[in-house]
């Protein structure tokens, strides 16, 4: 805990305040964007509290900083402590990565994705404690669900629009709706591979899909 309040109390202090003021933010203004109480936001930059994981991770997401913009190292730190470990609780959240990668079961059967996804969320939801991350949860549940009708309905009316207008398939040795299904497959890995990539460079990861959650 010694570890935890140096590193937490004598960096946050500075650096704090040192993004505040480069948003232009008063810390009455952070206070109402954030939630945070100005109470809270006063006594972290006077040094009087290290700040709770929640307080720190919801001033960064509200500065628009990764958790490591405000959690540096410097030389207070106590010999062989890991500033990972440190740092850990308040990481951008790794279940977020973890319901993100799940939607990888599509390429072991087709629509497990869907399976998968649904059964990590419920089984993930209350630790989804920032509204941000729940929402962005909420998100990625609903592009599955999204993908997976949409992709349902090409694998039906593919073969129908083919045989009606197309007449593709008499001259692919593949049917046509697999080469369909392909397509849609690979544009679900590379949509999962961006959210991965946006997860870790602390921004927000699927803002392009609608929460029908």
């Amino acid at each position: 805990m010694r570890i935890i309040y140096l590193v937490f109390s004598e960096m946050l202090q500075k650096n704090l305040k040192e993004h505040r003021l480069a948003k232009h933010l008063s810390q009455k203004e952070l206070a109402d964007r954030s939630g945070i109480s100005l109470r809270t936001i006063q006594r972290v930059e006077k040094n009087e509290s290290p700040g709770s994981p929640y307080v720190i991770r919801t001033l960064c997401e509200t500065l628009g900083i990764e958790t490591y913009g405000l959690l540096q190292h410097t030389d207070n730190q106590e010999p062989g402590a890991s500033p990972e470990a440190i740092v850990e609780s308040v990481s951008p959240n790794s279940y977020l990565k973890y319901l993100n990668f799940s939607s990888l079961s599509m390429l072991l059967f087709p629509f497990l994705n869907l399976v998968v996804v649904t059964g990590t969320y419920l089984y993930l939801k209350k630790r989804f404690v920032i509204p941000n991350d729940r929402t962005t949860a909420q998100k990625m549940l609903s592009f599955q669900i999204l993908w997976s009708v949409i992709t349902l309905i090409s694998l039906i009316f593919t073969p129908l629009i083919d045989y009606w207008f197309l007449h593709i398939g008499e001259v692919l040795e593949i049917p046509l709706f697999i080469w369909v299904y392909l397509v849609l497959l690979f544009s679900n890995l590379l949509i999962t591979l961006t959210v991965a990539a946006r997860l870790n460079m602390g921004k927000d990861p699927i803002p392009y899909i609608p929460n029908i959650i």
